[in-house]
């Protein structure tokens, strides 16, 4: 089974992800990343070992050489390299399936993109999405054939372990992830009567991708104040760990994954939320949840979207 994966940046849950699927007896996969202007993914390349990881910077054309893979997996419709792959007449013929986070938003754009994308998206076999918020948005934009799971970690990492008080917060210190609002809530929460810490990770409180279960372990409760989120990895993390979580309904596997969902912006809610995580009102949604999106389960999805679109069948 040869499998051309393209992506646009890198992560280190990607990684976990495309190494399981190298396991397989039957896998033969490459991989281009199309480098963010960040250079964050220079950083990450010491991950690769032992899989076939080519970076080149975004308007590269994408040399296979010889080489023709069964399936192409594909992120999305902004990068230039992207483009030029799913338009390329040595892959004519060659199924593609569409990765992406988008979800669904009655925002113009969005609607727009529907004509706008057409005749790109009609490239495509099928979408791959995150979960129910993106698969919405595939199917607005004419995908017939929807495939949710895209994003899955290495739960054997997160030991299900966490400590018995205590918030956090971890990710990005943009303003889409609303940590204004958070801090709000949180001061009145204490206000409440609330007595637990919060303790915010991401900007300053730089940690290493190492480090992060240990710091799930040393907490009770993750909370997500975002206005744009849509399908934050941390909560998948957190879920893993054991911890509680508490999120915006703007976060697009709030449902997905059992966390205490509030509504945009709700200070009070969101405040009264944490409250009752200190006195135990809510569980967290238990391994089982996260054990769903497991590197190793989305091998077994990845296997299973290209034996659908390629009409193979292949065992491990």
């Amino acid at each position: 089974m040869k499998v051309l994966f393209v992506w646009t940046g890198v992560t280190s849950y990607m990684v976990d992800c495309w190494r399981e699927f190298a396991k397989r007896k039957y896998a033969d996969s490459r991989i281009f990343i199309v480098r963010h202007s960040s250079g964050r993914e220079i950083e990450a390349e010491k991950l690769f070992s032992g899989l076939d990881v080519h970076m080149i910077d975004d308007g590269t054309p994408i040399d296979l050489g010889s080489w023709i893979p069964d399936t192409v997996f594909a992120v999305g419709w902004r990068s230039k390299s992207v483009r030029k792959l799913v338009g390329s007449q040595n892959l004519q013929g060659v199924p593609k399936i569409c990765c992406f986070d988008m979800p669904w938003r009655w925002r113009l754009r969005c609607i727009c993109a529907r004509w706008v994308l057409a005749r790109y998206l009609a490239r495509f076999n099928a979408a791959f999405v995150p979960g129910e918020s993106a698969a919405r948005y595939a199917k607005w934009l004419g995908f017939t054939r929807i495939y949710t799971g895209l994003f899955s970690l290495d739960t054997n990492r997160f030991p299900h372990r966490c400590a018995s008080c205590g918030f956090l917060y971890l990710g990005r210190h943009v303003p889409e992830k609303r940590i204004d609002l958070l801090v709000r809530a949180y001061t009145r929460y204490r206000e409440l009567g609330g007595s637990w810490n919060l303790d915010i990770y991401g900007g300053e409180k730089f940690i290493q991708p190492s480090d992060v279960p240990s710091l799930y372990a040393n907490h009770a409760c993750l909370v997500l104040a975002s206005s744009f989120d849509p399908w934050p990895l941390v909560i998948l993390e957190a879920t893993a760990s054991g911890l509680r979580v508490i999120s915006s309904d703007r976060c697009g596997n709030v449902d997905e994954l059992g966390a205490r969902k509030v509504k945009y912006a709700d200070t009070e809610a969101m405040a009264r939320a944490m409250l009752d995580a200190e006195h135990g009102c809510f569980q967290p949604a238990g391994r089982g949840t996260a054990e769903k999106y497991d590197c190793r389960k989305w091998v077994d999805r990845v296997v299973g979207i290209c034996n659908a679109v390629t009409g193979n069948k292949n065992d491990d």
